[in-house]
């Protein structure tokens, strides 16, 4: 639940970043469409909205700078950036933990399921549940056209002629059923890889055959343009933003312009005369059904009546695009497609660095977050699982290296096995199955080991003394007097640092000396023997 959550809440973060920069690139295009439509040609206006579904689509792009306090609305509260260490003043120190209070309770709140859902969390499962009834209601209008494509019935002979002859003059050679049917008032093109046009019943009735026949070429238009295609990407897009009436907005206008992009295609294939009877056929179109169809996997020749208009005016100022229209269009098309994958800067700036956050937490809570990013089983005692530690999270993953140190500085460590890492106190380390350094295998720093170091020149028992004070009082060292060893148990930072101690001792000492002698004499000392005997007293007591 808690991996569906962050995950959830860095997609519509994500989101909502897109939306909010899409905003002010459509109604740029929008100007842009209105005072240059003298220089753009219809196919080029249509073209212009891919950047504005790119800005929606495209999690990557350019970084600009944005106002620290505005990015922090939008960038989820669990993500964090990279880390940046710089001195800063106390001033900025106590701004940076003022910011960083309501980030860290977020944190919490995701982390730990017994608190309540935060509001980023709690709205990113209403656009979930909102998406998904839309997308449910897609699917059933699918179906839907998919049982009436199954009852339509086929065109006959001199119909499939004149949609060859109109596959002709297109250039289009993949096989494309013409179906009639009752249950469609206009005509609408539908399928996404194997399209079908499908034509009311009595639309012979109301059109003459030339009509007919323009009717045919805009919908085989579509087909070759792949507007079923681009159709679809273009709905999906506006799904996943439902939350945003511009993109609604700016989908609709979209397919308007689609509408009129595909009209001047079949303009290029009729006479100056035929033109004309174009536009009379789309007002005869226009009066066959006052619910033209408005779904978004199907393409007909009428999708707006309030577009019928645009449409007539565009027939009849309708030119070719000419050298200069091309220049224009190409230098509108790059700034606006330069300018949809300008992306907010998610780097911090140095001068406010939220690179970590500092927080407490109790150590089952650690473990959960822990257990994550190291892809095995933390275990917590009962009587530890409670305790409440300052921990420092960052938006890296957490190596076992760093989960050692986060344990170290509460005085806490970690028993590994082959199945489970358990967190257990630094003073009873001792008693299980730590790690025995091996010669050749690396450790880490903060890793809790036990340790032999064989000395050559000098005595075991007469460096311990020595040794002692550089070992905590959780750590433990001990002699093997009859190997001149000594046996340590510490963090393997501090064996490596009585080691080093060890060789600079051995590297001091001129000669051998005699420990067998040394410890003989030892032995039978009367402070030895005190020592001996107080040590007894203390255990039996």
């Amino acid at each position: 639940m808690e991996t569906l959550t962050t995950g959830l809440n860095t997609f519509t973060g994500w989101l909502l970043i897109a939306s909010f920069k899409s905003s002010p690139l459509i109604i740029a295009l929008l100007l842009a469409q209105y005072g240059l439509k003298k220089y753009l040609s219809a196919s080029a206006r249509h073209s212009l909205w891919l950047s504005v579904f790119i800005c929606l689509s495209i999690p990557f792009g350019w970084e600009i700078s944005v106002n620290k306090n505005t990015q922090n609305l939008f960038i989820p509260s669990n993500l964090t950036s990279p880390a940046i260490q710089q001195p800063i003043s106390a001033s900025e120190k106590n701004i940076i933990e003022a910011q960083a209070i309501p980030i860290e309770e977020n944190l919490q709140s995701i982390v730990n399921p017994n608190r309540p859902i935060n509001a980023h969390a709690l709205l990113s499962y209403v656009w979930m549940v909102v998406f998904f009834c839309l997308s449910a209601m897609t699917l059933w209008q699918v179906q839907r056209f998919n049982r009436i494509k199954k009852n339509a019935k086929q065109a006959n002979d001199q119909q499939e002629e004149l949609l060859q002859t109109n596959k002709s003059k297109l250039g289009i050679n993949k096989k494309i059923p013409l179906l009639y049917s009752c249950q469609v008032q206009s005509p609408l093109t539908f399928g996404l890889f194997k399209p079908v046009i499908i034509l009311p019943v009595d639309i012979e009735q109301q059109l003459t055959q030339a009509q007919l026949n323009h009717v045919l070429l805009h919908e085989l238009g579509h087909i070759q343009r792949r507007d079923i295609l681009w159709n679809w990407l273009a709905y999906w897009v506006t799904l996943l933003h439902w939350f945003n009436p511009l993109v609604w907005y700016a989908s609709r206008r979209m397919k308007a312009d689609m509408e009129i992009a595909c009209d001047a295609k079949v303009l290029t294939h009729l006479s100056q005369r035929d033109r004309n009877d174009y536009g009379l056929t789309l007002i005869n179109v226009s009066q066959l059904s006052s619910k033209p169809p408005r779904l978004s996997h199907s393409l007909g020749i009428l999708e707006n009546h309030r577009e019928l208009k645009n449409r007539l005016i565009m027939i009849k100022e309708f030119t070719t695009m000419t050298l200069k229209k091309s220049f224009v269009f190409g230098l509108i098309f790059s700034a606006f497609a330069v300018a949809s994958l300008a992306q907010p800067e998610t780097k911090t700036s140095t001068t406010a660095p939220l690179s970590k956050m500092d927080s407490n937490m109790t150590l089952a809570e650690f473990a959960r977050h822990a257990e994550k990013d190291l892809k095995t089983q933390i275990l917590v005692g009962r009587e530890l699982s409670n305790l409440t530690i300052p921990v420092n999270i960052t938006d890296k993953p957490l190596d076992y290296g760093q989960f050692l140190s986060q344990l170290k500085i509460n005085e806490l460590t970690a028993y590994k096995s082959s199945s489970y890492i358990q967190i257990i106190p630094v003073r009873e380390a001792r008693s299980f199955a730590i790690p025995t350094v091996e010669k050749g295998k690396n450790y880490f720093d903060d890793e809790y080991v036990t340790d032999s170091i064989k000395l050559d020149k000098t005595c075991a028992g007469s460096v311990l003394a020595t040794l002692r004070p550089i070992v905590p009082q959780y750590g433990h060292l001990t002699t093997m007097e009859s190997a001149n060893t000594l046996i340590i148990s510490d963090f393997y930072r501090n064996i490596v640092r009585v080691k080093s101690m060890v060789k600079t001792l051995e590297d001091n000492t001129p000669q051998k000396i005699d420990c067998r002698t040394q410890n003989t004499a030892m032995a039978n000392s009367p402070a030895r023997e005190r020592k001996l005997n107080e040590e007894q007293q203390k255990g039996t007591n």
